[in-house]
């Protein structure tokens, strides 16, 4: 591994900005977000090298073309566990992720990065190279940790979805519970009910405190070899930038600061032709086709059979459009369900951004995940979102806002609701044209995400650590941030003053009385 690492630096070029990528191999979308990331500053002329420590078994998939990739193989089987097709089908039969599974997970991953950490001597090379700046994302902060390691100060964070919780409150970007809902596995818009609100205070202070038991467990790895090492949160809230990987035109509107960059929609291509077989699919539908894909880590085979039943049975409903369903290989249940189903092809893979780019495709009935719901968007698609886990719920409610799609909960999935659904947004013209004038929003505002990413980049590299854009709450702790020692200090007054009043009323009654009795 060392000399692997030696001889892959050692033919980088010296004149160009030096650019570590920390990419955890948990998922295929996460990697493909930080490919496109990655070649975009290779074509800008930057030295990139993408490390991606192995959690997941994802073959030699790196999500990048032109970056130098250094792998860190068979680090811990831990990830694997969370996506086996036991816990997709649970994701599945659940409303939401219950809270202290999610609090556990924060263990899983101090373990993963226990196992790396473990394995360090490996990644000792990369301290020599002098990397200008590290890209590291939030779903995994033992990043963070590595890149203060080994020594990099320079550090550009990526939200990997919308700005999640984590995220605004280690930079201390206001997140106004009122109308800022809670990201993760949270149902709900910015247009809040008053016991809406009280359950958003919840899950976002909930959400604060499963981040800081994570973070903290995270610490403690890097603790055990350095004990002055700072707590990662403190590391995170100094970074330089924060590239948010959503599109400010589609997100639900929020707070923001300056070091809040949009690059939501980078990388996407010009759609390419398609293959036979599916110039072929496309052709079918007197009146267009419909995509139907679930993503890769909780896929169509992990519907409940009635569920999978269901579909089919409303896929046959409408005659007159094609279905494509994205299925997982070897599923041979759902091959079963759908035999007599003729107007529906299932497929083990497809070329979606080539497909959404198609104009006989009228529907987009996918699970929320962002880089596709920007995809079907950015080709002016409606979306129906089958929200499972995270930030997914966040983004089928801020498709339902912008008027380009309706969000259908896994609890509510039957066959009278599929329909009803399927049938209105095929029927009302409003969500297509509002898809259209999304479309439009996204591809022209000033500046593409490629030349704010591109920009800030470079900005950061020629002027170091911008502390200038430091915000003051995120040096803050709790109490102080949400001024809890004010309404303490406040509530005490008032009672004080309260108990003040009573005393002088139950005086001044005490001596009255008995020169009423005195008088009578």
């Amino acid at each position: 591994m060392r000399q692997l690492l030696l001889l892959s630096l050692s033919v980088f070029m010296s004149d160009a900005g030096k650019v570590l990528m920390y990419s955890p191999g948990i998922s295929y979308s996460h990697l493909i977000a930080n490919g496109r990331i990655a070649d975009a500053l290779v074509k800008a002329g930057h030295d990139v090298v993408m490390f991606i420590p192995e959690y997941a078994a994802l073959g030699n998939f790196t999500g990048t073309k032109l970056a130098r990739v250094i792998r860190m193989d068979n680090i811990s089987s831990d990830a694997e566990e969370l996506l086996t097709e036991e816990e997709q089908r649970k994701w599945m039969e659940r409303h939401h992720t219950p809270l202290s599974e999610r609090y556990d997970y924060e263990s899983v991953y101090a373990k993963m990065c226990e196992a790396l950490m473990a394995r360090r001597s490996e990644i000792e090379v990369l301290k020599n190279y002098g990397f200008d700046v590290a890209f590291t994302e939030q779903l995994d902060f033992c990043g963070v940790g590595v890149v203060r390691y080994l020594g990099i100060h320079n550090l550009l964070w990526l939200s990997s979805t919308t700005i999640m919780d984590a995220v605004s409150y280690d930079l201390g970007i206001p997140s106004p519970t009122s109308y800022v809902p809670s990201i993760e596995e949270n149902d709900m818009g910015d247009t809040l009910s008053f016991w809406e609100r009280a359950h958003n205070i919840f899950l976002y202070l909930a959400s604060l405190v499963i981040h800081r038991h994570g973070t903290d467990l995270i610490t403690e790895v890097f603790r055990k070899f350095d004990k002055d090492f700072p707590n990662v949160r403190d590391i995170a809230a100094n970074s330089s930038l924060c590239f948010v990987n959503t599109d400010e035109m589609f997100d639900l509107p929020r707070p923001i600061i300056h070091k809040t960059i949009y690059i939501g929609g980078l990388g996407m291509r010009e759609p390419q032709p398609l293959n036979k077989k599916f110039s072929s699919l496309m052709s079918k539908g007197n009146n267009g086709v419909i995509i139907f894909s679930m993503g890769s880590v909780a896929a169509f085979h992990a519907f409940p059979d009635r569920v999978k039943t269901a579909f089919a049975k409303v896929i046959q409903s409408f005659p007159d459009y094609h279905f494509i369903v994205k299925i997982a290989q070897g599923d041979i249940t759902t091959h079963s369900l759908f035999e007599e189903v003729s107007n529906c092809d299932l497929v083990e893979w497809l070329p979606q951004a080539d497909l959404l780019a198609h104009p006989r495709v009228k529907l987009f009935i996918m699970h929320g995940g962002v880089n596709g719901i920007l995809e079907a968007l950015t080709r002016a698609v409606p979306v129906i979102v089958i929200p499972v886990y995270g930030d997914q719920y966040h983004n089928g409610r801020a498709a339902e806002k912008r008027g380009v799609g309706k969000v259908l909960l896994r609890q509510d999935l039957n066959e009278n609701s599929i329909r009803m659904n399927i049938k209105e947004m095929l029927e009302d013209e409003r969500y297509k044209k509002n898809a259209i004038r999304l479309s439009k929003l996204m591809r022209e505002k000033p500046f593409s995400a490629e030349e704010r990413l591109i920009q800030w980049t470079n900005f950061a590299i020629s002027n170091g650590v911008l502390k200038e854009l430091h915000l003051e709450g995120s040096r803050l702790n709790f109490i102080v941030y949400f001024n809890l020692d004010v309404v303490a200090a406040v509530i005490a007054a008032v009672l004080v003053f309260a108990g003040i009043v009573f005393m002088l009323g139950y005086v001044l009654v005490r001596s009255i009385s008995p020169i009423k009795r005195k008088q009578e």
